[in-house]
């Protein structure tokens, strides 16, 4: 029986950029950052906020991958949560990172969209 997630896959041209993004601004640990095999062109480059289990692998988008390119650099319908979404937001446009609209609140809770240095959107949640 399925337990957890372990990891979500974001497609990225610039794992060393990606890496910056993530960690720097928005304050997510690394994981891992390791050649998939020796001599491979890229990494196997994991992130998570602090505790979390589940990890977001930022691919580098080649021709192994072309299968997916429908999906690089587009919206991923990856949320990430926070406790205080108006705190998060001003910390986030101060560290640069770039925001689709202002925090909108519905029933369910309170959301704005995301972009990260590659193109891709993610949904900061606060529920």
């Amino acid at each position: 029986m399925i337990n957890r997630v372990g990891t979500v896959c974001i497609f990225v041209e610039d794992q060393d950029r990606a890496k910056a993004f993530y960690t720097e601004n928005l304050g997510m640990q690394l994981i891992s950052d390791d050649e998939i095999f020796p001599g491979a062109g890229s990494r196997w480059l994991a992130v998570a906020p602090a505790g979390a289990e589940t990890q977001i692998v930022l691919y580098k988008f080649d021709e192994n991958w072309e299968h997916y390119r429908s999906t690089f650099q587009q919206t991923q319908s990856l949320t990430v949560q926070c406790e205080d979404i108006n705190a998060t937001y001003q910390l986030y446009k101060e560290r640069g990172v770039e925001f689709i609209g202002e925090p909108e609140t519905q029933f369910w809770g309170t959301f704005v969209m995301l972009k990260d240095c590659e193109g891709n959107s993610l949904i900061l949640v606060q529920v």
